[in-house]
Parts: C-alpha cells; sequence; structure tokens
C-alpha cells in the first residue's frame, strides 16, 4: 500500500477543469484565426523584422487602409530559410489585421489548429476519468472500498 498522501479530489478536479478551458480557447482561437485567412485574407508583402530562436518570424506590413501592423507568422505558416530583412508575401485578415499572419509561399495546413483540438479531446475525456480513479482510491483508503 502506497503511503504517498492524495490531493484533494476538488482540487484535481477543478485544476483539470481549468486545462480543459484552456486548451479550448487555444483552439478555438488557433481555427478562428486560421478560417479568417482563408475564408477573408488579404494577400500583400510583409518584411521580416525577426526570425527568432524557434523559428518565429515576425513581420511588418501595411494594410489595404494604410496601417502599419507588426505580428507573427503563424507557426507551421512559415517557408524554411526565412531570415530578416527578406520581403515575403502574406495573408493577413483585414478584420484583425494584428493577429498571426500566414506566408502564402506555404501551402495552407491547420496542423497547431489539430494539434490543440487533439490535446483538448485528450483532456474532455482523461480528466473525467482520473478523477474518477482518484475518488475512488480516496474511497478505498479511506476503508469505503475494499481492495
Amino acid at each position: 500500500m502506497s503511503s504517498r498522501r492524495l490531493p484533494p479530489v476538488w482540487l484535481f478536479a477543478g485544476m483539470g477543469v481549468v486545462v480543459v478551458a484552456l486548451f479550448s480557447w487555444l483552439t478555438y482561437q488557433n481555427w478562428t484565426n486560421d478560417l479568417a485567412l482563408a475564408d477573408r485574407g488579404v494577400e500583400t508583402t510583409a518584411r521580416v523584422t525577426d526570425v527568432g530562436s524557434k523559428g518565429r518570424v515576425r513581420v511588418e506590413f501595411t494594410t489595404a487602409d494604410g496601417r502599419q501592423v507588426s505580428t507573427l507568422v503563424g507557426q507551421g505558416d512559415e517557408a524554411d530559410g526565412t531570415r530578416a530583412g527578406d520581403t515575403i508575401p502574406i495573408a493577413y485578415d483585414p478584420q484583425n489585421p494584428t493577429s498571426e499572419v500566414r506566408d502564402t509561399r506555404v501551402p495552407e495546413n491547420h496542423r497547431l489548429a489539430w494539434f490543440t483540438t487533439g490535446i483538448t479531446l485528450f483532456a474532455l475525456v482523461s480528466v473525467p476519468i482520473a478523477t474518477w480513479h482518484l475518488a475512488r482510491e480516496h474511497r478505498r483508503r479511506s476503508g469505503v472500498l475494499r481492495p
């Protein structure tokens, strides 16, 4: 028998709800941005201002209405070999130009959106199961259930 102390069921379940809510929000944001770029994306050119250590590409561009915008290219939506100072073709959402843009040299993909969808679905299934097992172990240790 383990002498390890178990977390309270309410705390574990509450943290699980927070995790599911966070990944649900991330999934919604990713899909909303991807679909907005596909439906109403406007093509223009942008100047690459920075390529971060993890490959994140920051660009500056001017919108059709003349606003100067600085934002990131979506993860997985950047072409290999992009360097600071390059001029690249992008698609941006005219309703929200500061959200992530897509490098139009790269085929449209939804890798990050599908990834967060998978994590969200996994959490939706695993958190209740793990909470149930934790509650069962609490009952077993308190003598309500036999081993």
